[in-house]
């Protein structure tokens, strides 16, 4: 089985006090937030490289208050898709953590203390209203679609490639990462998301790093029923081919994706300048750590370390 690393000719930068975004990531991590984690996500999931380097690659110009929050919450926000989200194949309790989410989304009373990170995100005093609204709706979608992917696994039903596609541009939350866009930068009017000029933007960027994702997380530890959710093995049904076939194929759709994605980042330029700055630089940061951190946090049986992984705090 050969799984390359992916390439992007995108630029990249990292933010410049991303030290005093590890640090802070640091003393976070010490907090009783993450006293919940299991034994897969203490071993598996890096929470302090996800809240700071990740934010530090894909936010490189951004302002730092408000950086460290988005750090904070990423933290947590992966804590949860990775233990209650990816690791579970019970429906009722993936109905109830993503019914806890949005109540803390929507800032409501009595909110789970799981949430309580997301409660501070939401309520921080630095947010525009419509910011706060661009991130609502897409976080929304990605809860919608979390659910649609978990569901297809549970009842093992089998979809079509675009099927799955469609649903898992969503479930990578790529979108939700442009969203926040909006609010770590002062200039971008909110007009340019409403009016829906980016949505091919935010499906090719979560069809690309989807299929990234599914062949960096292949072999990794998860209770995920990937025979029914993964692009290699939908590819196997729907084509009939062996998996070094499906796996070469996954990487073709990456770079058609990946082309389609920076032919719109060209069509779109000359009208928005800021946003394709900023997006081309979401995209390469999110390829650089997926690539940096394939050995760890996306772990193969293969190549596993167990002595690399403990202990692990940032690359």
């Amino acid at each position: 089985m050969n799984i390359p690393l992916f390439v992007s000719k995108l630029p990249t930068a990292v933010h410049p006090e991303i030290d005093d975004l590890v640090n802070h990531m640091k003393d976070f991590f010490k907090t009783e937030v993450f006293n919940v984690m299991n034994e897969n996500t203490m071993l598996y999931g890096d929470y302090i490289a996800v809240g700071a380097q990740y934010p530090a690659y894909i936010y490189p110009f951004g302002n730092i208050e408000k950086l460290k929050s988005i750090c904070r919450y990423s933290s947590l926000w992966a804590l949860i898709d990775d233990q209650f989200f990816d690791n579970s194949v019970d429906l009722d309790s993936i109905v109830k953590t993503i019914e806890g989410f949005r109540a803390g989304l929507n800032e409501q009373p009595g909110v789970d203390k799981l949430f309580y990170p997301v409660v501070n995100f939401c309520s921080e005093t630095d947010w525009t209203k419509d910011a706060k609204n661009i991130f609502k709706l897409e976080t929304d979608k990605y809860l919608d679609n979390v659910l649609v992917q978990r569901t297809i696994e549970v009842q093992k039903r089998e979809t079509s490639l675009e099927e799955y596609l469609e649903c898992r541009a969503y479930d990578v939350a790529m979108a939700v990462m442009f969203s926040l866009l909006w609010y770590i930068h002062d200039d971008l009017p909110s007009s340019s998301y409403y009016n829906g000029t980016f949505e091919k933007v935010f499906k090719y960027s979560g069809f690309s790093i989807g299929l990234l994702l599914d062949l960096y997380s292949y072999k990794a530890k998860k209770e995920e029923i990937k025979d029914y959710a993964h692009a290699v093995k939908v590819i196997q049904r729907v084509e009939n081919c062996d998996e070094q076939t499906a796996i070469d194929r996954v990487v073709s759709l990456y770079y058609k994706y990946a082309s389609e994605l920076e032919e719109e980042f060209n069509r779109l330029e000359a009208d928005y300048p800021t946003e394709v700055l900023y997006f081309r630089y979401l995209i390469s940061g999110t390829i650089r750590y997926c690539n940096e951190n394939r050995k760890i946090r996306y772990l193969k049986d293969y190549e596993a370390d167990e002595n690399l992984v403990k202990g692990r705090t940032i690359v």
